[in-house]
């Protein structure tokens, strides 16, 4: 695969990520019934959006055909593996 075309996809893809992350991250943080809970929210949203932005950063130069070696995407604080 073409690496500029993936990482091209996979700025398209974590863009859209960061957009929807706005509004979540707003909500959370207004939903926090107290200072600490506010605190470990816009933590955990910060951490996320920050590995989002670097996410491009982490991918391999030289990447195998069946792409085995592509980090993950990052999380979302709403988002869980299935």
């Amino acid at each position: 695969m073409d690496r500029e075309i993936l990482l091209s996809s996979i700025r398209t893809t974590r863009n859209e990520k960061l957009e929807r992350s706005d509004v979540d991250m707003l909500r959370a943080i207004e939903a926090a019934s107290s200072w600490s809970a506010f605190n470990t929210a816009k933590s955990d949203w910060v951490t996320y959006r920050t590995a989002l932005r670097d996410y491009p950063s982490t991918i391999p130069e030289d990447l195998e055909d069946d792409l085995s070696d592509l980090p993950p995407i990052p999380l979302s604080p709403n988002e869980t593996i299935t």
